[in-house]
């Protein structure tokens, strides 16, 4: 109503300046410079009361009190779609070099008993609690390959994965045997050494971490930088996997 009122205004002070003009030029007693520099005056105001309406019209609203917008104090930022972060790393790595096959490329396989160290953090400004975790076998195929040794001594901490059981599972190494329950924040991250065995297969397999945020639940998906972990069961002693 109020840009209405002006824009009204508006209109009606230029249609005055425009009469005001006409009986100036119509009056003999005018003198001829007086009447375009007060036209030029009038019309400038006009056009400035017109520009401040239209400006008036096109503003976008103020957050107010009760506009339910805003970054004020009583909101938050949106939390992210997964609020932690995953880092893995393999250690104490024996290789198995396994020639191409049929589509299947030369591939460098970890061989079975290595260390995979995975760290959790939370990434927002809450505590995130982990409440499972558990591998997931994408293949199974008969072993085969050269083994390369690698000689790395990590010791191992908390958990081994058994890749031959269907579903396989995970098992908690040394004396602490409770559930898997912990708790992550941004300055004090979890950290996991996992054993990863298989006596039968070559596996290739994932992690699936399961979590609880505030009144959010999710998985989060643990590879290798978006492709999953490979391991290769170790032949007997003495012998090695056939090529074939």
């Amino acid at each position: 109503m109020r840009a209405r009122d002006a824009l009204r205004t508006a209109v009606g002070t230029t249609a005055a300046a425009g009469l005001g003009v006409v009986l100036l030029w119509a009056s003999d007693k005018t003198p001829g410079w007086l009447a375009p520099a007060l036209t030029a005056v009038i019309t400038g105001v006009a056009v400035e009361k017109l520009a401040e309406v239209l400006g008036r019209r096109r503003a976008p609203a103020t957050d107010g009190p009760g506009s339910g917008t805003g970054t004020g104090p009583g909101t938050r930022d949106p939390l992210p779609a997964e609020p932690l972060a995953c880092h893995v790393k393999l250690t104490d790595t024996s290789f198995f070099h396994v020639p191409a096959l049929g589509d299947e490329p030369d591939r460098t396989v970890p061989a079975s008993g290595f260390i995979l160290r995975l760290t959790v953090t939370a990434l927002a400004g809450s505590t995130v609690v982990l409440s499972a975790l558990r591998p997931v076998v994408l293949e199974r195929h008969r072993p085969r390959g050269y083994l390369m040794p690698h000689a790395g001594v990590v010791s191992p901490r908390r958990y081994t994965v058994l890749l031959d059981p269907d579903p396989p599972r995970l098992k908690p190494r040394g004396d602490d045997r409770r559930p898997f329950s912990y708790k992550v924040s941004p300055d004090d991250p979890e950290v996991f050494e996992l054993l990863v065995v298989a006596e039968r297969s070559y596996v290739v397999w994932t992690l699936e971490l399961d979590w609880i945020c505030e009144d959010r639940q999710g998985t989060t998906l643990i590879d290798l930088a978006g492709h999953p972990f490979r391991t290769m069961a170790r032949p007997p002693r003495g012998t090695e996997w056939s090529v074939s």
